[in-house]
């Protein structure tokens, strides 16, 4: 009996023995992964890099039309409110700011470090020193601030300095439960601001500048607490509008735009007040069946003082010497729009070299606080923020370079320029008048109590001979390959290319790409050749073709103006 037992015994030892060495041999700790386990890379979709390229519009002699400008380009950038601040229980108290804690790994052993996260950067020790009765800000050994937490009237104000001393960050609790976190560009201007609600609800404005440093433009983009799109506007400011030679300083225009299929999409500005088509179809101008009329006249724009104009005009584009209709000179004040947006989005000398001097400062800066400070982490922060510094520093040289070349270079030819030739600016004219006969169409039905859905780029796609002028700068690939082809700028004109299939509504989205070909280049450094072949996300096409409407819009208000002129200046017969 005794034997028997132990025989059990011995048994039963050697199948858990047996066990435990099959769960070792299998256990997600094992050093090696299993290749299957690994998820599989997903194509890339040929990248598509934007910046936004809103703009005011130059300043015009009486009775000179103001221009229109460009929407700011969308840009996502998502800010997670950071933990709540307490404030210090005692007036100096030394603290040392925990590391970042590490994701839960399944399948790595604890001494294995995860090949798929980043290495952890320590963050240099703060004494917190308080600094009034509800105010205290947090420094590091060496004393450089790296925090400070004022409470003002509108509620806790929190605000986080880089090594060079500037402000990066800053955040506003206000006693509502709103939560306001602003970024701030190394120039000190804000370029992202994101309020965030009690009740969940997003706002995100993005800030963007003219050559010369000033605001030009923001965009507000609304969510809803489950992150749905609501609505975006558009703010330009223009510093200097010349209507009829009255002066409105800082006069702002106000775009709206609704959520779409491909993106945000333009709601008309005229859809409840369609007088301004009354005019536009003066019986001097149109047949009572839409046929044009033509009673050609002189114009003098007034455009000759401006940068843009002198960069632009003649070696890109020419104006007409007379226009035989108000379609035409609309035309002209459109191309002209996006190239006065495009002059005013690019940077002048004299922003480059403060570019360029704001980032040496930043790099001296940084350089004495890693000198100064004890710390390894804070050395290490430190010399990060001068490496930092200094390329920005080589980058804004870079392009105080290229801006002299090309300021130095206005009024020639550039043999790499492919412009607007008189057929292409007649398909635009002819697509213009088509546009605003659709907006006028959209009006009637809105004034009878209609509900018309307001056209998507869908519509646009559907007509092959369709133009699209380029509203911001973006990077694109060629079509062939996915390599990169360069950069398109505002006022490059594209078309769609025929022979590629139809595209299905019910599957296609922002992010789907068609071939585009580049009909005209203004030939600058990095511009895609004319003829190129490229691919082009339906999300920008959505945009250029918001910005299209969103000129004509303010292009029929300025001829509305110009009447009287229209007729005063006609051409003798």
């Amino acid at each position: 009996m005794k034997n028997a037992i132990n025989a059990k015994s011995l048994w039963l030892a050697a199948r858990l023995g047996l066990v435990l060495l099959v769960g070792v041999a299998h256990s997600p700790g094992a050093d090696q992964e299993n290749p299957q386990d690994k998820p599989k890379d997903k194509p890339q979709a040929p990248p598509a890099r934007s910046v936004a390229s809103p703009s005011s519009a130059p300043s015009q002699t009486a009775p000179v039309p103001s221009l229109p400008n460009a929407p700011a380009r969308r840009q996502s950038e998502n800010i997670r409110p950071p933990p709540k601040t307490r404030e210090p229980a005692q007036t100096t108290k030394t603290t040392s700011q925990p590391a970042q804690p590490r994701a839960k790994q399944s399948g790595l052993r604890r001494d294995t470090p995860n090949p798929k996260e980043p290495p952890e950067v320590r963050q240099p020790g703060a004494k917190t020193i308080r600094t009034g009765n509800s105010s205290y800000k947090e420094v590091t050994a060496s004393g450089r601030t790296i925090r400070s937490v004022v409470k003002e009237r509108d509620g806790q104000h929190i605000q986080t300095f880089n090594p060079a001393g500037r402000v990066q960050q800053e955040e506003v609790r206000k006693q509502d439960g709103t939560l306001q976190t602003t970024l701030f560009a190394p120039n000190g201007k804000p370029r992202l601001e994101v309020v965030v609600r009690h009740d969940g609800n997003t706002q995100t404005t993005n800030f963007h500048y003219d050559r010369d440093g000033n605001e030009r433009a923001k965009e507000t983009v609304n969510t809803d607490a489950r992150g749905r799109p609501v609505s975006k506007t558009v703010v330009v400011r223009q510093t200097t509008i010349i209507r009829n030679t009255t002066i409105k300083k800082n006069s702002e225009i106000v775009m709206n735009y609704d959520p779409g299929r491909f993106g945000f999409v333009y709601r008309p500005a005229y859809v409840e007040h369609p007088r301004v088509f009354v005019s536009w179809y003066n019986p001097r101008w149109y047949t009572p069946a839409g046929v044009l009329i033509v009673h050609p006249f002189h114009y003098v724009w007034g455009w000759e003082n401006y940068g843009w104009y002198h960069r632009y005009h003649g070696p890109y584009w020419a104006t007409y010497d007379v226009y035989p209709a108000p379609c035409y000179w609309l035309t002209d004040w459109v191309i002209g729009g996006y190239l006065a947006d495009n002059y005013a989005a690019s940077i002048s000398v004299a922003q480059a070299q403060e570019e360029v001097r704001l980032a040496q400062q930043d790099a001296a800066n940084a350089r004495q606080a890693a000198a100064k400070a004890t710390d390894e982490a804070e050395i290490a922060e430190a010399k990060r923020a001068q490496a930092e510094a200094e390329l920005r520093a080589k980058n804004a040289e870079e392009r105080v370079e290229k801006t002299e070349r090309q300021e130095t270079s206005t009024d020639k030819a550039n043999p790499n320029a492919t412009p607007i030739d008189q057929e292409t600016k007649e398909v635009l004219r002819n697509q213009i008048e088509k546009t605003i006969a659709e907006k006028k169409e959209f009006a009637e039905q809105s004034e009878k109590g209609g509900n018309p859905v307001v056209p998507d780029v869908f519509k646009a796609l559907a007509d092959p001979n369709h133009v699209y002028p380029v509203s911001k700068t973006i990077g694109v690939t060629r079509a062939e390959d996915s390599k990169p082809a360069g950069i398109l700028t505002t006022g490059d004109l594209l078309k769609l290319e025929p022979g590629q299939g139809a595209l299905k509504e019910t599957t296609a989205n922002e992010n789907t790409f068609v071939t585009m070909r580049v009909m005209t280049s203004k030939g600058e450094a990095d511009a895609v050749p004319a003829g190129t072949l490229i691919s082009v996300p339906l999300g920008d096409l959505q945009e250029f073709d918001n910005e299209f409407r969103a000129k004509l819009d303010l292009g029929l208000a300025e001829a509305e103006k110009n009447e009287d002129l229209f007729k005063r200046n006609a051409v003798a017969k």
